[in-house]
C-alpha cells in the first residue's frame, strides 16, 4: 500500500539563466542551489474548488504540477486530481474545479512578500495514464501570453511572474544517487525543495489493454519505478525529482509508503489502522510521462 502525496485540506520570467548557473557551480556553490533556481520556474500550485457545504471541503491546495508546454499545459500525478475529486464528491460536493497557481513576486516595498502570491489559472484534464499514475492539465490560457502578463498588473504596476517550462530526461540516475524534489507540501505557501537518494529501482508486471488488440486482450508489460529514500509529505505530489548540479525532471513525485504504527506496550503489536511516513517515497519515471505527452501530440523539452 502507498498514500498518496496531495492535500485536500513577467517580464513573464521564462527563467532560464544559464550563465548565473554556472558561475554559482563555478564557484564551488553546492550545486542544488543553482540547480533549484533552474527549476523553480517550471513548478507550478495546484488548487481546488468545489461547492461543499463542509468549508475544509471548498477550497485548499490538492498538490504540485511541472510546466511542460508554453502552450499552457502541466504535467502532475494523477491522484493530486483524480483523488481530491473523488474525495470531494464524496462529501457532496456536486461542482468541482482546478486552477492551476502561477507564483508572483509581491510588488518591491516595505514589508513586501512573496509568501502565497500566485495568480490562478482554471485548467481541465486533458488526459490520464491511471497504469502509472499521472495526469495532464490543459489550462484554460496560456501563462506565457501577453493577456496573462496584463492581467496579473494592479493599477500601474506590473509584478513579475515566475514562470518556465521543464526539461524532461528520461534516463533513470543509478541507486545511491543524490536527487531533488521540490512542491508544496503541508500547504506551505512557498516551494520548498527536499533533498533524498535513489534507494531502489523495484518492477513490477501489469497487465495492459493495448490499443490495437481485441477488447479485453491483455499483454502483460514492465512498469518500473523508483524508490526514493526521503520523508515527502501530501501537497508534493506531482512534484518534480531531478539532479543536483542538473536541471531536468527524470521522475515526478507520486506517494510515500507508510508503515505501521506499534503499541508501547510489550510484545509490541502494531495500532489497526494507524500507520506513519516510512521515509520511503514512490517515484514515476519520466519515461511514462513523455509517453502520455507524446500520445496528445504535446511538444515538450528534452535533452
Amino acid at each position: 500500500m502507498k498514500v498518496f502525496v496531495c492535500t485536500i485540506i513577467i517580464f513573464i520570467g521564462f527563467i532560464g539563466d544559464h550563465a548565473a548557473f554556472a558561475q554559482l557551480r563555478k564557484a564551488g556553490t553546492d550545486p542544488a542551489v543553482g540547480s533549484i533556481a533552474q527549476m523553480k520556474p517550471s513548478v507550478v500550485q495546484i488548487k481546488f474548488k468545489s461547492d461543499s457545504a463542509k468549508p475544509e471541503y471548498q477550497e485548499g491546495i490538492s498538490g504540485t504540477g511541472i510546466m511542460v508546454s508554453d502552450e499552457g499545459y502541466v504535467l502532475t500525478a494523477a491522484h493530486v486530481v483524480t483523488a481530491t475529486e473523488a474525495a470531494l464528491r464524496a462529501n457532496n460536493a456536486t461542482k468541482v474545479e482546478f486552477f492551476v497557481g502561477i507564483s508572483i513576486d509581491a510588488i518591491p516595498g516595505a514589508g513586501a512578500s512573496s509568501r502565497a502570491s500566485f495568480a490562478y489559472i482554471p485548467c481541465t484534464i486533458k488526459d490520464t495514464d491511471p497504469v502509472h499514475g499521472l495526469a495532464i492539465l490543459q489550462l484554460a490560457q496560456s501563462p506565457f501570453s501577453e493577456a496573462f502578463r496584463l492581467g496579473t498588473k494592479t493599477g500601474d504596476k506590473e509584478p513579475k511572474v515566475t514562470l518556465g517550462v521543464a526539461k524532461l530526461d528520461q534516463s533513470l540516475p543509478p541507486e545511491g544517487q543524490t536527487v531533488l524534489v521540490s512542491g508544496y507540501p503541508l500547504s506551505i505557501p512557498t516551494l520548498v525543495t527536499q533533498k533524498g537518494m535513489i534507494a531502489s529501482e523495484p518492477f513490477s508486471v501489469v497487465q495492459m489493454q493495448r490499443s490495437n488488440a481485441l477488447a479485453g486482450s491483455l499483454t502483460p508489460e514492465i512498469e518500473d519505478s523508483i524508490l526514493l529514500a526521503a520523508e515527502v509529505n501530501p501537497g508534493i505530489g506531482g512534484g518534480p525529482v531531478y539532479l543536483p548540479g542538473e536541471h531536468s525532471v527524470i521522475g515526478i513525485c507520486d506517494a510515500y509508503e507508510p508503515s505501521p504504527i506499534f503499541a508501547t506496550q510489550r510484545p509490541q503489536t502494531v495500532v489497526p489502522g494507524a500507520a506513519q511516513n516510512s521515509g520511503l517515497a514512490v517515484v514515476i519515471p519520466v519515461k511514462y510521462a513523455i509517453a502520455l505527452l507524446q500520445k496528445n501530440k504535446i511538444e515538450t523539452k528534452l535533452p
